[in-house]
């Protein structure tokens, strides 16, 4: 007789500008530094949306304000500070909270400092509710290897991407790499659009409220054979 059972369902979710709010958190931060140092706030602001990437900013920023700190060193304590003043979002708190009382395993897929990106969902009130955080760089696995979700799936006990979902804003590193795995995939466009050649999402999302709805009303399939059954057991 076929034993039929409930799989356990995993939800994976990057973590700048999705489960955290990178945005104030750069205001914040760059309110602090103006006051600290003179430099004009508009400045900070216009650089952040000017470069790719801190380094270059504070490249800049060193270059126009002759600045004697290194740029490794502003680096740095950016990048610790921006963690420290990310802000708690009740509502996200809230739709985290309710995948986890609806059975969901919850896990974090991204890059950066594993210092800096800990303390963010420490500080965000959101650490408690996630059973995996992994992170490309202390793997030697970067996005978009699908490699990097199977680590995840495996860590949360899930016996495939049929049972998890993806949530992330970047379709080339977090979006595509996440399908290739096999995950059913929720994109938070925040405004953008796909062009002909990008990845298509399974859903796409505002915010991590809705997608919490959605992955609520889309669990996956209910039943299926054991593992152990399919071998005759």
């Amino acid at each position: 007789m076929t034993t039929m059972r409930k799989p356990r369902k995993a939800a994976l979710f990057d973590l700048d500008d999705i489960l955290t709010d990178q945005a104030a958190a750069f205001t914040a931060w760059a309110a602090e530094f103006a006051d600290a140092t003179g430099i004009p706030l508009p400045w900070l602001m216009r650089a952040e949306t000017c470069h790719a990437g801190a380094r270059h900013a504070f490249t800049d920023l060193k270059e126009t304000f002759k600045i004697q700190r290194s740029i490794a060193s502003l680096h740095a304590d950016h990048r610790q500070r921006s963690a420290e003043v990310v802000p708690v979002r009740p509502e996200v708190r809230c739709a985290v909270h309710q995948l986890v009382d609806d059975g969901w395993a919850l896990g974090v897929v991204t890059t950066g400092s594993p210092n800096a990106q800990r303390r963010k969902l420490d500080v965000a009130r959101l650490i408690h509710y996630f059973s995996s955080f992994v992170i490309s760089g202390e793997y030697g696995i970067r996005k978009p290897s699908e490699a990097l979700f199977q680590v995840v799936l495996d860590e949360l006990g899930v016996d495939g991407p049929a049972d998890g979902v993806m949530t992330g804003g970047c379709l080339l590193a977090v979006i595509s790499g996440g399908q290739r795995a096999g995950l059913r995939i929720v994109w938070l466009a925040n405004g953008r659009t796909r062009r002909g050649l990008d990845t298509e999402p399974t859903y796409v999302a505002p915010d991590v409220v809705e997608t919490s709805d959605w992955l609520l009303r889309n669990p996956p399939p209910a039943d299926r054979p054991s593992a152990l059954s399919l071998l005759g057991g």
